[in-house]
């Protein structure tokens, strides 16, 4: 049986109407999420050996933990996602990506932005949450996403152009 390439999915999933409660699109979020780790690329990344670890980082008491637990060992590129929380300040330098589900994680957002190359995905209506580079966002029961450019550059992170095209906004 062929596979899907990982662009298809992102496309599939961004256009799957969520209709039923809200616990429907927890599942969705973690798969948009890690599909969208596979349009990311950061600094160095091509000289690791394969298989080095992508570390995501979360929240263990937030809603969305139990479903990003599920992408652990899963293959991202020529690398493992290594998904953890972020429980010391060694942890806190090793994030590679974070998910910040709401105002109430601002704390794991300080601890971890500015650490490194950081790709820091936000869910939720909040704008004025510094260093979000993907904002997932809910719009007429459809699941999008907006990307910061700025944030990008700011973290020398490498977005890819088709992931690009399928945001629902660009800010340049």
């Amino acid at each position: 049986m062929r596979r899907l390439s990982p662009l298809l999915l992102l496309v599939m999933l961004l256009c799957i109407p969520l209709r039923s409660h809200a616990l429907d699109e927890l599942p969705l979020k973690a798969a948009i999420i890690f599909n969208l780790l596979l349009f990311v690329e950061w600094p160095g990344e091509a000289e690791l050996p394969p298989g080095a670890p992508l570390l995501l980082c979360g929240d263990r008491s937030a809603p969305l933990w139990p479903h990003l637990k599920l992408l652990h060992n899963r293959g991202v590129r020529q690398r493992r996602l290594d998904v953890r929380e972020v429980a010391s300040a060694d942890d806190e330098r090793a994030c590679q990506a974070v998910v910040l589900e709401d105002a109430g994680q601002r704390p794991l957002a300080a601890r971890v932005v500015g650490a490194g190359p950081l790709l820091v995905i936000g869910d939720g209506q909040r704008a004025d949450d510094s260093g979000v580079v993907i904002r997932l966002r809910m719009a007429e029961s459809r699941l999008l996403f907006d990307v910061d450019m700025v944030q990008a550059r700011q973290q020398r992170l490498q977005l890819s152009s088709k992931m690009l095209r399928l945001a629902r906004k660009v800010n340049e």
